[in-house]
C-alpha cells in the first residue's frame, strides 16, 4: 500500500496529536520524539508502538506453542486409533500445523521477537482488559472473504440505509477487522478518503494482502464441522486485480484517534461500541472527534455490552441519551434480525437481533488523549512497580498455593493438607480440605495425561 496523500494529511500522533510526517521509512512527529512504523505500508499508530509490538509478537509465539501441542496431542491420539477415526485425527493434526505456517506467514512482518515459554506467557501475560487475542474474530476472514457474501451484503445494506443518500466524503470505519464492509461501502460511494483501522494485525494483514492482490491461504477449523470433511477447510484467499483507490488501512485504537480532529464527515462502528473495552460515555466522548459539527456517526451491531457493571450495559433506550450527552442527535434506531458468521460448513450459527441508526454531531466534546486500559508502569518499563492491595493478595494467595504444592510429597493426603492450611490461616479444615480438593481438581483437569 502506497501513503495514500489524504490519508497523511490527516494522520496525527496518537500521543501528541501533532502532525506525522514520513522519515526514514517511518512516520515521525517533527521534532523525532514519537515514531511510528510502517508495516508494509501500513501505519502502525498504536500508543507506545515498540510494547505493542512485541505483545503481538508474544501472542503469536504463545499461539505457536498451543498450536504445535494440539499437534502433539492429535498425533498421541491418532496412533492409538484406528479406520476413519485415525483418518480423521491425521487430516486434523496436518492441517493444524499447516494453519500455523500460515498463520506465521501473514503475521511475519509484524514480529518482532518471542518470549519465554507457554507456561511462562500464561503465567506473566497481563491481567487487565485484553483487548484481543490473534486469533479473535478469525472466523471474520472467512465470512468476508469466503463464504459470506449473503451476510456481507446485508449488513452492507443496512449500513447505507443509515448512511442515507448523501455520499461520504472522508469516511472511518473502526473496527474493521479483514476490511470487507470498509471495501463495500467505499466501492459503493467512491468517497476520496476511506480508512480502515483495527488493532489485530493478523485481520489487517489479511485485509492488506487481499488489496495488494497477493491474496493467501489459510485453513478454516468449523466449531461444529457438519463432517468429517468439513473439520478442517483449506481456503484461498484470492488478491483483488488493483487497490482500490482512496482506501487505506492504518493500525489504530479506536478510543486513541490518531487522526486530526474533524478529519472525518462519516465514522462507522461495525459490531464495535459494545466490545471495545471502555464505558460506552468515555468512547463516545473519543468518536466525537472523529467528526466536524454536522458530521455522521453510523453504528451498526449488537448491544451486548462488555462490561462488568450492570450500571454499563446499556439497553437501546438509554443510547439516545447517552449519545447525547456526547454531542451527538440520534436517529430513530432501526432493528434487524440477521444471520452472523453462517458457514457452510458449520452445523450450527447465530441469528442476531442488530441495531443500526445515524448520529449527527451537533457539537464539540473535548476528548481525553491517550485512553489506556493498562497503566502507565505496564507501558513504561522503566516505572516503579506500585504495592497496591492487589498484588498484596496476589502475593498471599499464591504463597499459599505454592506452599500447599511443596507439601505434595507422595505420602500426604488431601485431608492432611486441608488440615495443615486451616492450622497455617487459623481457619476451618473442613473448608480448608475442600478448598484444597477443589484446587488440586483444577491442576489435574488442566493438565491430565490423554
Amino acid at each position: 500500500m502506497d501513503m495514500h496523500d489524504a490519508l497523511q494529511e490527516v494522520l496525527r500522533c496518537p500521543t501528541t496529536g501533532n502532525a506525522l510526517g514520513l522519515a526514514n521509512g517511518s512516520l515521525e512527529t517533527a521534532d523525532g520524539a514519537h515514531s511510528y512504523p510502517l508495516i508494509e505500508g501500513v501505519p502502525w499508530l498504536l500508543p507506545s508502538p515498540r510494547n505493542s509490538l512485541l505483545d503481538w509478537g508474544a501472542k503469536l509465539h504463545h499461539l505457536q506453542q498451543v498450536i504445535q501441542s494440539e499437534v502433539a496431542q492429535l498425533e498421541r491420539e491418532s496412533k492409538r486409533s484406528s479406520g476413519p477415526t485415525r483418518q480423521r485425527l491425521s487430516t486434523l493434526q496436518h492441517a493444524k500445523q499447516v494453519f500455523l505456517t500460515e498463520v506465521i506467514a501473514l503475521m511475519r512482518p509484524v514480529v518482532t521477537t518471542k518470549v519465554a515459554t507457554s507456561a511462562l506467557y500464561d503465567a506473566l501475560r497481563d491481567r487487565a482488559p485484553s483487548i484481543q487475542n490473534l486469533l479473535s474474530y478469525e472466523a471474520n476472514l472467512y465470512r468476508d472473504w469466503i463464504w459470506g457474501d449473503q451476510e456481507n451484503a446485508q449488513g452492507c445494506q443496512i449500513v447505507r440505509d443509515a448512511i442515507g443518500a448523501t455520499a461520504p466524503q472522508r469516511m472511518v470505519v473502526l473496527g474493521a477487522g479483514s476490511g470487507r464492509l470498509a471495501h463495500d461501502l467505499h466501492d459503493a460511494y467512491r468517497p476520496e478518503l476511506t480508512v480502515a483501522t483495527d488493532i489485530n494485525p493478523l485481520l489487517l494483514m489479511a485485509a492488506n494482502r487481499v488489496f495488494d492482490g497477493r491474496g493467501f491461504r489459510l485453513h478454516e477449523f468449523p466449531a461444529q464441522p457438519r463432517c468429517t470433511e468439513d473439520q478442517a477447510i483449506e481456503h484461498t484467499f484470492t488478491g483483488l486485480d488493483h487497490w482500490p483507490t482512496g482506501l487505506s488501512l492504518a493500525f489504530a485504537d479506536a478510543t486513541n484517534p490518531p487522526f486530526a480532529s474533524n478529519a472525518f464527515d462519516v465514522a462507522v462502528t461495525p459490531w464495535l461500541i459494545d466490545i471495545q473495552p471502555h464505558e460506552l460515555t468515555l468512547f463516545l466522548r473519543q468518536l466525537n472527534s472523529y467528526l466536524p459539527v454536522g458530521g455522521r456517526w453510523i453504528n451498526f451491531g449488537s448491544l451486548v455490552f462488555n462490561q462488568s457493571r450492570d450500571a454499563h450495559r446499556y439497553a437501546i433506550e438509554e443510547i439516545s441519551g447517552i449519545a447525547e450527552a456526547a454531542g451527538f442527535a440520534m436517529g430513530e434506531p432501526t432493528e434487524t434480525e440477521m444471520p452472523y458468521l453462517k458457514s457452510p460448513y458449520n452445523a450450527g450459527y447465530r441469528v442476531e437481533r442488530v441495531w443500526s441508526w445515524s448520529a449527527t454531531k451537533e457539537r464539540d466534546i473535548a476528548r481525553k488523549m491517550e485512553v489506556q486500559v493498562l497503566p502507565s508502569w505496564l507501558l513504561d518499563i522503566d516505572q516503579p512497580i506500585p504495592r497496591t492491595r492487589y498484588f498484596q493478595a496476589f502475593e498471599q494467595q499464591h504463597r499459599s498455593y505454592a506452599a500447599l504444592t511443596a507439601d505434595i510429597d507422595g505420602k500426604t493426603s488431601i485431608r492432611k493438607l486441608g488440615g495443615r492450611m486451616a492450622r497455617q490461616n487459623r481457619g476451618d479444615p473442613h473448608e480448608a480440605t475442600e478448598m484444597v480438593r477443589q484446587f488440586l481438581l483444577e491442576i489435574y483437569q488442566q493438565n491430565r495425561p490423554a
